[in-house]
This record gives structure tokens, C-alpha cells and sequence, in this order.
């Protein structure tokens, strides 16, 4: 017999959430996907940043982040996928949270994680994409393709 949790999700399968769905973002600070509720069921996350097109100047930018709801209200950064160039490649990274590796250290989460980090450690009752897209000195209109999606086991 299958594990069911109190919404009615079969806990001994995995199931696939959307944090932002693929799309360009222009030039813009600290945006927001929507807020997924976890319940506390999930004790892994695998989370995947697919960026698509990214063909503007070298020196725009795009930063990918995915916090954690701590509380019910402090948000705290868990992952800062590698920043992206404005003439980079198409590329998919991952990021896994694991409820089973504890934090070794004490960690500041006044501040976000520095590009390429993971902060495995890191849960709460909601996650959310976050990004922002940089114009370099060039100028122009940045615009950076992608989507996060995830994976809770």
C-alpha cells in the first residue's frame, strides 16, 4: 500500500513542480516566480535552471536564485545557480537540497549566496525562482530565455 500524504500525494513517488515557466526576462532586479508550497513532505529537491537563449551583449547578466520561505516570513537564498553571460550558451545546471546533510557551519542568510553556491541544507514551506537581469556598460535591452523546475522526492 502506498504512503499517502494529508493532500493525497502518493509520498513513495516523486512529483515535478514549476517555480517559472520558460520565458524571456528583460532587465529587471529581484523578480519573482510564484511561490510553491512544500508541507514538509519532500526531504530532496532536485532543481533545474534550463536557460534557452541568452544573445545579447557578454557584459549583461542573468542571476538565477531559489529560496526557501523560513517561518512564514523570512526568505532565505538556497541556491545561486552560475551567473550567466549575455552571449552565453544554452545550458541546464542543477542544484539538489537534501534534508539529510546538515549545515556544518553557521550560515548567514542576511545575504544571498554567491554565484554557483548551494546551501543543500536549506528548507521551508514554500520555495520560489528569483532572478535579475543586468544591462553591462554597452547598454542595449538584455534578455535572457529560461525557466526553473524541480523535482521533490
Amino acid at each position: 500500500m502506498a504512503e499517502m500524504s494529508s493532500r493525497g500525494t502518493n509520498l513513495q513517488q516523486g512529483e515535478a513542480f514549476t517555480l517559472r515557466a520558460s520565458a524571456a526576462a528583460t532587465a529587471v532586479t529581484g523578480a519573482t516566480g510564484t511561490a510553491v508550497t512544500m508541507y514538509g513532505e519532500r526531504k530532496r529537491f532536485i532543481i533545474l535552471c534550463d536557460i534557452t537563449n541568452s544573445d545579447t551583449d557578454a557584459d549583461d547578466t542573468l542571476d538565477v536564485y531559489v529560496d526557501v520561505l523560513i517561518s512564514g516570513t523570512t526568505w532565505a537564498n538556497a541556491i545561486h545557480f552560475t551567473q550567466q553571460a549575455g552571449d552565453g550558451a544554452a545550458k541546464k545546471m542543477f542544484a539538489v537540497l537534501d534534508a539529510t546533510a546538515p549545515a556544518a557551519t553557521v550560515t548567514d542568510i542576511t545575504t544571498d549566496a554567491a554565484s554557483g553556491v548551494v546551501r543543500p541544507s536549506l528548507f521551508g514551506s514554500e520555495m520560489r525562482a528569483r532572478w535579475t537581469v543586468a544591462v553591462g556598460a554597452g547598454g542595449g535591452a538584455a534578455s535572457h530565455t529560461f525557466a526553473v523546475t524541480g523535482y521533490a522526492l
